[in-house]
């Protein structure tokens, strides 16, 4: 059952095997739920294994989130382009969020579930490509403002205010929500999102 170091039929290390093993059964049952025994019989390991190449529990679900996370694609899928409909600029760099976090549903479940409880993992978890996202939409809030486009304001809040709204969407819909929304309900909502983003609710 014990491949070791090796590498299986397919090429997949043991270390590769535990580490998605880790990510589903954490996902699953939570950081306390999910027992290095159990990680590592889905992993086709002993625990011996586990321990040898992560040390501990808690070292597992630290590189779990920080090698299996893909977060950190947003800031290549976002667009910089402000030649553009400063609308379909807006909306492609919102739909790339929205994308990234649906790309790491497990990963979300594992910051969501117990991350948070661990002060020490709380930077890394920030650090995965959200505040990159907010970095590059910051940049282009600040250049609008610049251009006349936008009226002042605080760039960096204005860039949490879109993200933070695509956020809860998918935090409420997708991950908590009965019925998960198809692609023609993120497409309106992120729609929208970006409409009230730009202009406001106001007459």
């Amino acid at each position: 059952m014990d491949s070791g170091a090796g590498r299986d039929a397919g090429g997949y290390s043991a270390r590769e095997r535990i580490l998605d093993s880790g990510l589903h059964l954490f996902a699953e049952k939570g950081f306390t739920g999910a027992t290095t025994k159990e990680i590592s019989a889905n992993a086709g390991v002993n625990e011996v294994t586990l321990f040898r190449h992560f040390g501990s529990k808690k070292a597992l679900f630290a590189s779990i989130i920080q090698e299996r996370s893909r977060l950190g694609e947003i800031e290549d899928r976002m667009s910089v382009d402000t030649d553009v409909p400063v609308d379909d600029l807006f909306e492609r760099n919102a739909k790339a969020v929205l994308a990234a976090l649906k790309a790491n549903r497990h990963i979300s479940m594992m910051i969501l579930g117990d991350a948070w409880r661990m002060p020490d993992m709380q930077g890394m978890t920030s650090d995965l490509g959200m505040e990159k996202s907010v970095d590059l939409l910051a940049g282009l809030m600040a250049e609008f403002t610049a251009a006349g486009k936008a009226r002042e304001m605080d760039p960096r809040v204005a860039a949490r205010a879109l993200i933070g709204m695509v956020q809860s969407y998918y935090v409420t819909r997708h991950l908590l929500g009965r019925k998960e929304p198809g692609p023609e309900e993120d497409e309106r909502v992120i729609s929208e999102f970006v409409d009230i983003f730009l202009d406001g609710v106001r007459r």
